[in-house]
């Protein structure tokens, strides 16, 4: 296998993603899809309710390179990777606990630069990637990726200037996914890509309001929905797709 290029855009089959460790039954499914998982563990400075977060507590940069919060440990996997620790600390209040939680997208980075790490935009800087700035901290959270000109979000800021970058941007309504010691969880954090026309899903598509405004985005994408179990969506910090087949 080898690390995918460019972030949450595998060209092919993914066969590793990061996930929460409590992410049990899906964790399940990703395995028989032929899947390795990197399991983010608790870390406890953070919220609880999202302390073994993916999208909260690492940063896919693309190749090896992860962004984290100091000492995350990934176990078996550690040595493959090239970490950056970010200087803020992470927090168990907002934004302190958002510094990472931002999206690239090809040549684009959709963040809130009033709460995303001073070292992400630097290295956008550096890397000549396009910055949409929102008002949302928790972006990673709020938006699907689709394609590389397609994403799919329940953010209103995200959807207002994502619109002026993409080809396709869908907006769809918040208040369907589960989130405990939330009112709710977001789009991005129950679902990622595993191929690249699949994504999959952390529970049952129809239980979202707006469920088929989502598979008619994906149909008209040649996207498939994959369902990982037949809950109700719930938000488990994404799964972020890290390696992909030869």
């Amino acid at each position: 296998m080898k690390f995918i290029e460019k972030p949450n855009l595998p060209k092919g089959k993914v066969t590793l993603a990061a996930i929460s460790e409590e992410a049990g039954e899906s964790i399940k499914k990703l395995n028989s899809l032929g899947i390795e998982i990197l399991e983010i563990k608790k870390n406890s400075k953070l919220p609880e309710p999202v302390c073994s977060h993916a999208d909260i507590q690492i940063l896919h940069m693309g190749n090896n390179c992860i962004f984290c919060y100091e000492h995350l440990f990934l176990g078996e996997f550690e040595e493959k990777f090239n970490f950056t620790d970010i200087h803020e600390k992470a927090g168990n209040k907002y934004p302190d606990d958002v510094r990472l939680n931002c999206t690239i997208i090809g040549n684009k980075l959709i963040c809130n630069p009033k709460t995303v790490s001073r070292k992400i935009l630097e290295y956008a800087d550096s890397c000549g990637l396009t910055v949409i700035n929102v008002n949302q901290g928790y972006s990673r959270c709020s938006i699907c990726v689709v394609n590389e000109n397609t994403i799919i979000t329940d953010d209103r800021s995200i959807f207002a200037a994502a619109g002026n970058f993409f080809n396709d941007t869908q907006f769809i309504s918040k208040g369907s996914i589960g989130l405990n010691g939330y009112g709710y969880g977001f789009i991005g954090g129950c679902c990622g890509k595993i191929d690249k026309n699949k994504i999959a899903f952390n529970g049952a598509i129809e239980s979202h309001n707006d469920y088929k405004v989502i598979i008619d985005c994906l149909e008209r994408n040649n996207t498939e929905c994959i369902e990982l179990n037949r809950n109700r969506l719930y938000d488990i910090g994404g799964i972020i797709p890290i390696c992909e087949a030869l």
